[in-house]
């Protein structure tokens, strides 16, 4: 089966990358459109064989698509292929504004939402799957299978998409700008402090953490309660954090929820 992929920035190139660096895929049953010729080229020069082509060709050759491209784009690369699309074909947008019904008026395509993470880059993390109405059993277990080699995928309902998205997509993000302000704000209050050793005391320490979660099977709760013994400092600390913590986050689900209805009201019409 050939794959296509419509567009290769910083989602679509990963995900390509992802597949092919890790063996699921290979260069010459591969195909990529992108507006950016640049990106195209370094995606060649990585990976010989790889074939380059118009959005419509793409979709010529290609049963499985990957459209990776904002919403405003999006309606444009699906006029530009609206005369290669059939029924057989498997399409996954990686856009979280157009509800899949608006996509699948639009195409005759059995349609899918693919939210993969940054960490498919090291075959890892979550990518969420949200599965159109003409998708098949043997199309979900296939794009399981697929996706598995490269992510751990799981399954979720439209309704859930934007607590999902923040956080396995957004995530990675969120959890880097927590490390960096506990760095800044350490090396701020103690000058003697260097940011290099500080950074290197939160990123190792935030490495080993994950192992406990990942191969020890501890709890967050475990960790705190085993950490933050009565009388200490780490238990003043986690009095602090309990303070402001939970209404930064309360904050940060309830306006990105707010922005992320502003974006499909304000989103192109498939």
């Amino acid at each position: 089966m050939s794959t296509g992929f419509i567009g290769v920035g910083s989602m679509g190139g990963m995900l390509v990358r992802a597949f092919l660096r890790l063996g699921v895929l290979t260069p010459d049953t591969v195909w990529a459109a992108n507006r950016s010729p640049a990106k195209l080229d370094a995606l060649t020069a990585e990976f010989s064989g790889l074939h380059v082509a118009s959005a419509r060709e793409v979709a010529a050759q290609c049963d499985l698509l990957f459209v990776c491209l904002s919403a405003a784009d999006t309606e444009g690369a699906l006029v530009d292929m609206h005369s290669e699309l059939a029924p057989q074909q498997l399409l996954l947008s990686t856009d979280g504004a157009v509800p899949l019904r608006e996509m699948e008026d639009r195409v005759p395509c059995r349609v899918a939402k693919l939210i993969p993470s940054i960490t498919q880059e090291l075959g890892a993390g979550i990518t969420l799957l949200i599965f159109g109405s003409r998708v098949t059993t043997a199309d979900r277990s296939w794009l399981q299978n697929l996706l598995g080699r490269i992510s751990k995928p799981v399954e979720i309902a439209e309704s859930l998409a934007r607590p999902a998205i923040g956080l396995a997509s957004g995530g990675p993000a969120m959890l880097a700008y927590a490390l960096q302000t506990m760095v800044e704000e350490a090396v701020r209050s103690n000058p003697q402090l260097s940011p290099e050793l500080a950074r290197r005391l939160v990123q190792e320490t935030a490495s080993a953490t994950i192992r406990l979660i990942s191969e020890r099977h501890m709890t967050t709760e475990e960790i705190i309660r085993r950490v933050a013994v009565p009388g200490g400092r780490t238990e003043l600390a986690i009095e602090v954090l309990s303070r402001y913590v939970p209404n930064a986050w309360q904050n940060v689900f309830q306006e990105t929820a707010d922005g992320g209805a502003k974006a499909r009201k304000s989103s192109p019409t498939l």
